[in-house]
């Protein structure tokens, strides 16, 4: 069903879509997803995290479109997408926007809830990856503190009952916001994403599909794709444990930590961080050449 919508996605493309950053949207066939694209040569694909929407790549899109053709968008249920979000159908609504903008290969870079959406498809079709790029981001089965599964089961109920509102002062109440201290401005960053956000997860959750197992922390071992694994120095323990554990399952894989950051690193350290992203990037090039 989702490839039947390719035809009328490519007739709603106009030509020059790689030159400038143009908000564009694509049918996926449960979604019409939001996104823009800009820069020209080999791709790379940034997807954001839970309750946040393509916004928060501001800081890279203009790093990386002077070398790079950047396509970032707002997952299903998030920013100005429709739909509901489903981690394991998004790497399916990927396909196809890359299919209707024919990306043949790319990086993919996932930030938290993003980084499952990125392994999910970094298992399902490795061909398609030049280099993945995994942030902050837990593999499937990775034991999460009880405090902090009982706080996001919640969330749901209260979000019902008090509203979004609530909830946002939960999250950034609570260990969960990882702000490195000091940083008042990455607070205020995480407050205005928050009020950008519909909650739709929350306040009408959908069941996952299953249309995109998700790799099992033993099958992190096939991997074949070259990997970074990034997190901050102020990451939340369990997370940052999360990173080692990819970067040691992940065969080839590179791990680098960013100082004075947290879950936010890409907009709390914007130029440390683009900088191990274009290392990667360059090194996995430098490679291929060989």
């Amino acid at each position: 069903m989702r490839r039947m919508t390719l035809l009328m996605v490519v007739v709603l493309l106009l030509p020059g879509a790689f030159v400038g950053a143009q908000s564009r949207t694509v049918n996926v066939g449960d979604a019409v997803i939001n996104y823009d694209v800009s820069g020209r040569g080999r791709t790379v694909v940034f997807i954001h995290g839970w309750a946040h929407n393509m916004s928060v790549w501001d800081d890279q899109v203009p790093a990386f479109n002077t070398h790079y053709r950047v396509l970032r968008y707002d997952s299903p249920g998030f920013g100005k997408s429709t739909g509901f979000s489903d981690e394991s159908a998004e790497p399916q609504d990927l396909l196809v926007l890359l299919e209707a903008l024919h990306i043949s290969h790319a990086y993919i870079v996932g930030h938290s809830r993003g980084g499952s959406v990125a392994l999910r498809f970094a298992a399902a079709y490795p061909e398609l990856l030049d280099g993945l790029v995994l942030y902050g981001a837990v593999p499937p089965g990775f034991p999460v503190p009880p405090d902090v599964g009982q706080t996001f089961a919640s969330l749901p109920g209260i979000a019902k009952r008090y509203g979004l509102d609530s909830v946002g002062k939960i999250i950034l109440a609570s260990p969960i916001a990882w702000v490195p201290p000091g940083r008042a401005d990455i607070t205020d960053r995480y407050r205005r994403l928050w009020a950008s956000y519909a909650g739709k997860d929350l306040l009408d959750p959908h069941p996952e599909s299953g249309h995109t197992p998700a790799p099992s922390i033993a099958q992190l071992s096939a991997l074949r794709v070259r990997t970074l694994v990034i997190t901050g120095d102020h990451e939340a323990p369990f997370i940052a444990a999360a990173a080692d554990t990819l970067a040691h399952r992940i065969p080839n894989a590179k791990k680098v930590v960013i100082p004075n950051a947290g879950h936010g690193a890409h907009f709390a350290q914007p130029a440390t961080f683009n900088s191990a992203l274009l290392d990667f990037f360059y090194d996995v090039e430098r490679n291929k050449k060989k």
